[in-house]
């Protein structure tokens, strides 16, 4: 977190917050008071063996907590919150969410959207982080806040300032006429928001995405949903799979999201060497461009590497 310098932080003995993680199940150790869920997703499924397992786990760590804010923009969070029943807050764009999401607009460099709260007038938002997905979550925060009977001016005022966090969107700058932007975006739904969000940041320019499949198995399950969603760029890049914890699974490569991307209309490349990778974008990029590395692993070290051969010329 840029305003923190690090990625936690000690204040005060009322509060702690934790972001959860499905995981192998790891977010069933804890007992939230408070529990947000902004989707349920077929992800991680090698830890639960089915997607009806994942969602009960969902609804097991949700329905401890004394508030649950569910998002209802994701089908899956939906059927959560439906289950749930009484005591949960439904936040989102759909028309009956209790936190609901309108008139979404850019003005200058924020996004704003009008926000309706249960029990008060509605509220504006600004946001300095493009996208929906941030408007969903910083909407998940005020509903955290109203929920605790906290302040909701000042809950506005410190999303106004929040600058976002490392690999979320994070730009890295601009050097040699070319906008360096990295993000931790591995899964579909994930790779659909931060180039939406781009679209939205940087309306007209020409998006470049290098996108580094993460996992055997997450590729084998949504290849396809991956190669769709790189085609929202200009033109992708797609390397090799990152294995991470994995071995790897036969006939399962970043071929696979290529050819999805190429079947969805997209630009695409596939450069499977990843100590290639550099050398090649730089023979794509042009200035103007908007260059979005995607990905959960090691191609974070791609912006570095671009930054100095754009310096070098």
């Amino acid at each position: 977190v840029g305003h923190w310098g690090g990625n936690a932080r000690l204040d005060g003995e009322a509060l702690f917050v934790v972001e959860a993680d499905e995981y192998d199940q790891a977010f069933l150790a804890l007992h939230p008071t408070v529990a947000v869920v902004n989707n349920v997703e077929a992800d991680h499924l090698e830890c639960y063996g089915s997607f009806d397992a994942l969602e009960a786990a969902f609804a097991t760590f949700a329905g401890r907590a004394r508030v649950r804010l569910i998002g209802t923009d994701d089908a899956g969070a939906a059927r959560l919150a439906a289950r749930l029943g009484p005591g949960t807050l439904r936040f989102g764009a759909a028309p009956d969410a209790d936190l609901r999401i309108f008139d979404v607009r850019q003005e200058v460099s924020m996004t704003a959207a009008s926000i309706t709260l249960p029990g008060r007038q509605g509220v504006t938002l600004r946001l300095r982080v493009p996208g929906l997905h941030n408007l969903r979550n910083a909407t998940a925060a005020l509903g955290v806040v109203h929920a605790l009977d906290g302040s909701i001016e000042s809950a506005l005022e410190a999303l106004a300032e929040f600058r976002g966090v490392g690999r979320r969107f994070e730009r890295l700058g601009d050097v040699g006429g070319v906008t360096l932007v990295d993000d931790y975006a591995h899964h579909p739904t994930e790779l659909v928001a931060t180039l939406e969000a781009a679209r939205q940041a940087f309306p007209g320019r020409r998006l470049v995405a290098v996108f580094q499949p993460h996992l055997y198995s997450r590729t084998q399950t949504h290849s396809t949903a991956m190669g769709q969603a790189l085609a929202a760029a200009d033109m992708a890049v797609v390397t090799e799979i990152y294995a991470a914890r994995e071995q790897p699974v036969p006939g399962v490569s970043g071929v696979l999201v290529a050819e999805a991307a190429r079947a969805a209309g997209a630009n695409v490349h596939f450069a499977p060497k990843r100590a290639a990778v550099g050398q090649f974008v730089l023979g794509l990029l042009e200035p103007g461009d908007v260059l979005l590395i995607l990905g959960a692993g090691d191609i974070t070290q791609l912006g570095p590497e671009l930054a100095a051969g754009l310096e070098a010329g």
